[in-house]
């Protein structure tokens, strides 16, 4: 999987260039309530402090790893960095940096 990151312009193309899925990629209710906590929880931590994090995001063809502040955070778009939006349901995973 590749590192993508909002601050390089090299990595906003491609970012912008994804085909998202439909379906969910979590199967179970429990995992899309804590991918909905870590969200939001990323959220408010980014207001705080600016914090990032690193998420999995799936599309049709490919896993991406995705480094970036979730500048806020729905039911449906998670925002991060630069104006972008990613559907919650293509969030595989969330992951907090030290």
């Amino acid at each position: 999987m590749k590192m993508l990151s909002v601050h390089s312009a090299n990595d906003l193309e491609p970012l912008a260039r994804m085909v998202f899925k439909v379906d969910d990629v979590l199967k179970t209710n429990g995992e899309k309530i804590r991918r909905q906590a870590n969200l939001l929880k990323a959220s408010i931590m980014d207001s705080l402090s600016n914090f990032e994090v690193v998420f999995t995001v799936g599309d049709k063809e490919s896993l991406k790893l995705l480094r970036s502040r979730i500048i806020a955070t729905g039911d449906e778009r998670a925002v991060p960095d630069k104006g972008l939006t990613i559907p919650v349901n293509c969030i595989i995973q969330v992951d907090f940096i030290q």
